[in-house]
């Protein structure tokens, strides 16, 4: 398999693609952002994204350990809280408290 094959073999197994519209002229000020943390415009959006992540993890006060297995929490109060665990497993909640309940319970019984 040659060099680029295999990059790209890599990439489609282990990433993703977003196409993101932004308002005119944000895309500069998001850009300015980045720079000025050190960081691309792909880190710097990931950064933001697990920074609110663990604004979920602290209202539902996650234990550090099982925060690694998380891969990320979407939802609201009103429909509810999907936990998806890095090995796929995913799970639906009705509150935080029954989400926390579920992490902790998947993390028992995976070993963790």
């Amino acid at each position: 398999m040659n060099k680029n094959k295999y990059k790209q073999q890599f990439y489609d197994e282990h990433y993703e693609r977003i196409h993101l519209a932004v308002p005119k002229g944000m895309k500069n000020t998001i850009k300015i952002l980045a720079n000025q943390k050190g960081m691309s415009v792909n880190s710097y959006i990931q950064d933001l994204i697990r920074k609110d992540q663990e604004g979920f993890f602290d209202t539902m006060q996650v234990a550090d350990k099982n925060k690694e297995l998380i891969s990320g929490i979407t939802g609201n109060m009103h429909d509810g809280y999907d936990i998806i665990f890095k090995d796929g497993y995913k799970v639906h909640c009705r509150t935080k408290r029954e989400a926390r309940s579920a992490i902790i319970e998947y993390c028992k019984k995976i070993g963790a």
